[in-house]
């Protein structure tokens, strides 16, 4: 016989489990907009609620079974008071976890419009992913209270619990036991496998479920096309891309000549430099030196996020290539064509090369002397930004001059936090300090005006660095001979669309970036024409003497040859955007079926089904065209030919 004060840990066990599985779905719900599904159809409203009560249960199931593992370790000393507080600490340390990771999904889905994903995952584990978020001490402190404030509501929660348990209602516990025992547990198995089977009958035959599918954090997708093949049901045809296979780059090996007088090359890039700053008021030094330039006026990076846009202009790919890349750890063709012409090569960052990992992708070829990287300083970005472009100058005026040199750095001053001293300020009021665990989209709205004036604080700080080459290269009679480019990595949002900062949506505010190339003995003139970062190699590589086609190394144009684009390519971590002049069309790329291809105008206004249904019909030869690129440089494996 059960003693009574074990019987009392399991209700109490039983209760606090049971509470904490509603605190949960509280906190899952926050996320959800059930209102919009219900007036959608009934059918996916019914799909979501059961799939949002029955993933309640999933996201405990760690939980729950460290709990039960600890109590069947100990259970010969469970009547000793010690061994069941080493029980109970394990329920309430392991659900504090747990309900922290969906209070963090919550916060993260209000801000940027995502969950907790593979990209978020990379963030976390790769080295200098958690530092490029500009977290500051306010942000540390407000998490570290956070933390500690899910280990005491859970503690309160197991005393809670506790004492209910030790009044006289011990038969409406032991009624609820029986509730929750095994009967519940088998309605429970059929209700999952009723979920799961009616999105895999969805994903063979409509399609209508994937949208109400992502709504359910970590849901898990089941296929099973093979099965109702055989049953004579008749299915659609995937709306994904593939992007997979061997890594065939470039096609052929680059030929070219070296020219009599190679220029040099200056390569400046911005964290979230987005179009609309590059203007007198804000950015005087690039307005006035892009007045010498060439300056696209409607250029797209090749993504929403600094990964995808620095791969996509230094690689003149679609940076859907990313992981393919990154597996082989293959360079940058043009970094080696230069290293073959004896080019004096030096590469800043006031981030980290290892996040991204351009350090296994873009300079993976390139020795680490040459890459200087100073964010793990623990100073602000605009002091590192100051600090590494009096490094680029010093290498610059160190240099052998009877050689040709290559400089690139990438400027985190505009990333938020948005760092910038007190001599750039020219807009206010702004907000003193960000601090990411308070903040929430109510707050944003409220607040985003003094938030977007830091940001333009910082552009201007950016451009007194800027300011600092250019003079530099005036001083020393280095324009004649020298190429200069800047570019954003990808732009910023500031709730145009619902959504602060980048990395979220393709909307135009989080894709559109400055872009101007100065080369030597080119008029100046200003390139009303569409643009993309992957248009930067291939107008960078016949200067350099490479004669072999822009075929064999990108899918990009000579942006100063007559040659123009009439769409571009942007990519995050698994979707990928077609988009022209008339159209955006969002595709899951390799089979991620939970996301549903979305369609709206160019200039991001929402369509109704029947329009997204007619521009996909009359866009069929660009789908195709997104299947011949994006497989363009790689070798079909073998299970792909045989699908």
């Amino acid at each position: 016989m059960t003693p009574p004060n074990i019987k009392k840990m399991g209700q109490t066990l039983q209760l606090f489990f049971i509470t904490t599985y509603l605190l949960i779905l509280f906190l899952v719900a926050s996320t959800i907009e059930f209102k919009d599904i219900y007036t959608e159809t009934k059918f996916s409203f019914m799909f979501l609620c059961v799939a949002f009560v029955m993933y309640g249960a999933f996201y405990l199931t760690p939980a729950y079974l460290l709990t039960y593992l600890a109590k069947k370790l100990l259970n010969k000393q469970l009547i000793k008071p010690a061994a069941q507080n080493i029980v109970y600490a394990v329920a309430v340390f392991t659900t504090a976890i747990t309900t922290l990771l969906f209070y963090a999904n919550a916060k993260l889905y209000a801000l940027y419009g995502m969950y907790i994903n593979g990209f978020v995952l990379n963030l976390v584990m790769t080295p200098g992913g958690i530092q490029s978020l500009g977290g500051g001490t306010s942000s540390d402190m407000g998490f570290g209270v956070i933390a500690l404030g899910g280990l005491l509501l859970q503690t309160v929660l197991l005393w809670l619990m506790f004492t209910f348990v030790q009044t006289n209602f011990a038969q409406k516990i032991n009624a609820l036991s029986l509730y929750f025992g095994w009967k519940s547990a088998v309605s429970a198995l059929l209700m999952v496998v009723a979920v799961h089977l009616s999105y895999a009958y969805d994903l063979h035959t409509k399609h209508q479920l994937s949208t109400v599918a992502q709504m359910v954090p970590f849901y898990q997708t089941v296929s099973a096309r093979g099965f109702f093949k055989k049953l004579g049901i008749k299915g659609l045809r995937s709306s994904g891309l593939k992007a997979k296979g061997k890594l065939h780059y470039p096609l052929h090996p680059i030929q070219s000549t070296k020219p009599a007088k190679p220029y040099n090359i200056v390569w400046l890039v911005s964290e979230s430099w987005r179009a609309d700053t590059l203007n007198a008021h804000i950015m005087p030094n690039a307005w006035n030196f892009a007045q010498q330039s060439t300056r696209f006026t409607k250029n797209y990076s090749t993504g929403n996020g600094t990964r995808a846009g620095v791969f996509g202009m230094m690689m003149g790919l679609p940076s859907s290539y990313w992981f393919q890349f990154l597996q082989e750890q293959r360079g940058a063709t043009i970094l080696d064509v230069m290293r073959s012409q004896g080019y004096q090569m030096q590469f800043y960052t006031s981030a980290l090369f290892s996040y991204p990992e351009f350090d296994k992708t873009i300079f993976a070829q390139m020795p680490a002397q040459k890459m200087h990287a100073l964010q793990s300083n623990k100073r602000q970005g605009w002091q590192n930004d100051q600090q590494n472009v009096s490094d680029l100058l010093s290498f610059i005026d160190k240099r052998d001059t009877t050689k040709p040199f290559f400089t690139f750095m990438f400027f985190e001053s505009p990333h938020a936090r948005y760092y910038f001293p007190p001599e750039s300020v020219i807009a206010t009021p702004y907000r003193d300090d960000l601090n990411y665990a308070s903040l929430s989209k109510e707050a944003l709205r409220t607040d985003i005006v003094p938030i977007k004036n830091r940001y333009i604080n910082a552009v201007h700080h950016l451009d007194s660095q800027f300011g600092r080459v250019f003079d530099y290269l005036k001083q020393h009679q280095l324009l004649d001979s020298t190429i200069v480019i800047l570019v954003g990595d990808h732009g910023e949002e500031f709730m145009e669309h619902g959504f602060w900062g980048h990395n979220s949506t393709f909307v135009d505010e989080q894709i559109r970036t400055p872009l101007v190339i100065y080369v030597p003995n080119q008029p100046a003139t200003v390139q009303q024409k569409m643009t993309s970062h992957a248009d930067i190699v291939p107008t960078l590589m016949p200067i350099l003497g490479v004669t072999s086609p822009q075929s064999d190394y990108s899918i990009g144009i000579n942006l100063l040859s007559k040659q123009t684009r009439d769409h571009v390519y942007i990519a995050d971590w698994d979707k990928l955007a077609y988009v022209d002049s008339e159209v955006k069309i969002v595709h899951p790329v390799n089979n991620n079926s939970l996301f549903k291809l979305e369609v709206t105008t160019a200039d991001d206004k929402n369509v109704s089904e029947a329009i997204a249904h007619q521009m996909m019909q009359k866009k069929q030869k660009a789908t195709m065209q997104i299947m011949e690129d994006l497989t363009h440089f790689a070798k079909p494996a073998a299970v792909n030919k045989a699908s």
